[in-house]
């Protein structure tokens, strides 16, 4: 099969951006539509394993640079590995197709959920991004410590580093015998800035500080 030919109608301004993916430990991934209702969340009508690549495939630009960091857990039984491969697979034939380029690191640590590994990946992932760094995540897949360690490097990230996230994205699905259906493509940057809204809050009284923030949250 011929190779795709860089698209020349995509010569938007190109940028360097980060991605930040949490790659699934189980056997299966399926290759699915990631619908979306959401004009400022566009999504591929082509399958893909990842969301986030559906989401890049409509946003990417020729010229655009990736770095790419790859999240993943290990344990006997985790098929990480192959997970993978097939990660930047269809990440590197995207880029072909758009004329844009990829580069990865992978950020390995245990399946455990001990606090030294919680802080050995919170680490890795801090001190793997840029200074200014436009980043974006996806948490669809990888053990459900990931989401949590990942908000908090990406809060110290944008404080500290003066990094900004862009999306923060999620497949969600529902299963029938183990077939993921009923896919969408979801930004959960709403759900990351609730973080942000508590720490705004500065009160010593409890009733006072639970007005401010139905307050804040119904604004």
């Amino acid at each position: 099969m011929a190779k795709s030919k860089p698209d020349d109608t995509r010569m938007g301004v190109s940028m360097k951006k980060t991605i930040l993916c949490s790659i699934p430990m189980k056997d299966t991934i399926n290759h699915v539509v990631y619908e979306s209702d959401d004009r400022s969340l566009p999504s591929s009508e082509n399958p893909f394993y990842y969301p986030v690549n559906a989401f890049l495939s409509q946003t990417m630009n020729k010229g655009d640079e990736l770095s790419v960091i790859l999240l993943v857990k290990q344990d006997k039984f985790s098929k990480c590995g192959q997970n993978k491969e097939l990660f930047c697979s269809e990440m590197d034939a995207l880029c072909d197709s758009i004329g844009a380029t990829a580069s990865y690191k992978l950020i390995d640590t245990e399946f455990s959920q001990s606090r030294a590994v919680h802080e050995e990946l919170m680490k890795a992932i801090v001190l793997s991004l840029e200074d200014e760094s436009k980043i974006i995540a996806d948490i669809t897949y990888g053990s459900k410590d990931v989401p949590i360690v990942m908000f908090t490097a990406l809060g110290f990230a944008e404080k500290h580093l003066h990094c900004v996230v862009e999306n923060i994205l999620y497949g969600k699905a529902n299963f029938v015998d183990g077939t993921a259906v009923n896919t969408k493509l979801c930004d959960m940057m709403p759900l990351y800035c609730l973080n942000s809204v508590t720490q705004t809050i500065k009160c010593d009284d409890p009733q006072k500080a639970r007005q401010l923030l139905v307050t804040l949250l119904n604004y």
